[in-house]
């Protein structure tokens, strides 16, 4: 490969990009070894792990040079890389493979990116449609407040009805009954008056023709009554009472 399609990068910086050391902007370093555009630390993370492999390649010394950073400092470490490798190193992208699988790795956070992006939008939307319907779930848990208490209401009145039905169905009938008793009552109390009224009359009678004065018709049956009596024509049983 010639040297046109090389290009040198400061050993710390390349470090960085091998160990996913934070506080270095490696985007740059990133795509060029992977061969397309880095737009984010977390993809030049991803980026590094297939570069570290393909480093090792071509500089057997990487394989060595593992940074631990709770017994190392990170001056110690770029150090010693910078006296085995030099202050810059000349680099070149990955073949084909090793770039096909960084890709796809590159890919899936892309569209994984992407989803969150949209459920981001999705739930935003969402808690401003809740935010717009606060007031709609208030007034319908005071609505449903007012329908409880409606159907306590209404629980408490159909009790009640059901002991006026029953108080009801006592009297169904009597009161029919204690209306005929009463007027067969009256009936006959009128009936009793005008026995009296009858029999003082033929009495009456008698004594006038004893006393010489023209006698009478002859008296009225003794249970008839007047036809003209009463509040109408007689009754079905010649009562004259008009019932």
């Amino acid at each position: 490969m010639s040297d046109s399609s090389r290009k040198m990068f400061p050993i710390a910086t390349v470090m960085a990009l091998v160990t996913g050391k934070d506080g270095f902007d490696v985007k740059e370093i990133a795509g060029y070894v992977a061969g397309r555009s880095i737009v984010c630390d977390e993809q030049a993370k991803a980026v590094g792990v297939f570069a570290a492999a393909w480093l090792s390649r071509w500089y057997p010394k990487f394989t060595g040079m593992i940074w631990n950073e709770a017994s190392q400092s990170w001056d110690a470490f770029v150090s010693q890389a910078r006296s085995q490798l030099g202050d810059n190193v000349s680099l070149q992208p990955m073949d084909e493979r090793t770039k096909e699988m960084a890709n796809k790795a590159l890919d899936y956070m892309a569209d994984a990116e992407k989803s969150v992006a949209a459920q981001t939008a999705s739930a935003m939307a969402l808690e401003e449609k809740v935010r717009e319907l606060e007031p709609i779930a208030e007034q319908a848990k005071a609505l449903q407040k007012k329908v409880d208490e409606l159907e306590a209401k209404i629980k408490t009145m159909n009790t009640d009805m059901g002991g006026l039905r029953r108080k009801v169905s006592e009297y169904d009938g009597k009161i029919a009954l204690e209306q005929d008793e009463l007027m067969r009552t009256i009936k006959d109390a009128i009936k009793d008056g005008m026995k009296g009224m009858v029999v003082a009359s033929g009495v009456a009678a008698a004594a006038a023709g004893a006393d010489g004065a023209p006698a009478a018709e002859a008296a009225p049956e003794e249970n008839a009554v007047p036809d003209d009596f009463g509040f109408g024509s007689s009754g079905a049983n010649s009562d004259g009472f008009g019932f």
